[in-house]
């Protein structure tokens, strides 16, 4: 059911996934979370493709997408999913971001209001300056790949330090996703890490916009000051949910959407 193909640009290939449907109904891109991949929403895709035409991108440096060619920051990262947009064929179009993914699709929205139909925010990692300089000192160090393949056991280590519920499987995929980034994992966090996501946000987002929490979130506490940031985004916590409910809750993820992408303005 999962489409897959590549789309050129002068500085390489974006890979994206796709489920088919009808080729005249909306188009909803997806973007994922650092620093894992558009494989996050394989099982979202077909239950989605029923009502939109949705396109899940993988980030530049993640999953099956070339590295740019410089550091990048989030108004480059902004500009690829509109152009993106265009590649595909839409003038308009939804835009569904996650976490990191998140701010560079507020961004995308924010320099160009009049191309997003309606923006769904899931996980929105509001920082305070200390936050950022602290995790732009420390937090995500590159990783070497090692003879005894002693990287390995640092990668699963530490996403079962970020994730201690996460099961096998998908914690195996992770490491995929790790693996596929070449060893520096954190070049799309240091982009949202200097960038002033308060100061882009007070100017307003003028689409219908919905803000997705969940109790299980790893960064839950930062639900509310994306509240607080746009107090005129419709604002839902799901129950039990973690950051991976694509995955682990298809079916609600793609109702959840569904209900927003169809409701009244």
């Amino acid at each position: 059911m999962i489409r897959r193909f590549y789309l050129d640009f002068p500085w390489g290939q974006v890979h994206c996934r796709m489920a088919p449907g009808p080729t005249d109904a909306p188009l909803l891109l997806l973007l994922h979370q650092s620093p894992l991949s558009a494989r996050n929403y394989d099982r979202a895709l077909p239950l989605l493709a029923q009502h939109c035409r949705p396109v899940a991108i993988d980030t530049p440096g993640y999953g099956g997408s070339d590295h740019p060619d410089r550091q990048w920051a989030v108004r480059d990262y902004a500009d690829l999913v509109v152009a993106i947009a265009d590649r595909l064929g839409a003038q308009r179009f939804h835009l569904f971001a996650r976490a990191t993914g998140a701010v560079f699709a507020a961004a995308a929205a924010l320099a160009q209001p009049a191309r997003v139909t309606r923006l769904i925010l899931h996980g929105m990692p509001v920082y305070t300056n200390e936050e950022r300089a602290d995790r732009l000192a420390s937090f995500a160090p590159p990783f070497t790949p090692a003879a005894d393949g002693s990287h390995l056991r640092w990668i699963w280590d530490r996403i079962h330090v970020e994730y201690p519920w996460i099961d096998a499987e998908l914690a195996t995929c992770f490491v995929s996703d790790y693996i596929a980034t070449g060893g520096d994992f954190a070049t799309a966090y240091r982009a949202i890490w200097r960038y002033d996501l308060r100061a882009a946000l007070a100017r307003g987002l003028d689409m219908p916009t919905l803000l997705i929490g969940g109790t299980r979130d790893r960064i839950a506490f930062m639900h509310p000051r994306a509240e607080a940031l746009l107090p005129k985004a419709r604002a839902t916590v799901l129950d039990n949910a973690t950051d991976f409910v694509a995955e682990q809750e298809p079916e609600r993820f793609a109702t959840l959407l569904r209900e927003f992408l169809n409701s009244a303005p």
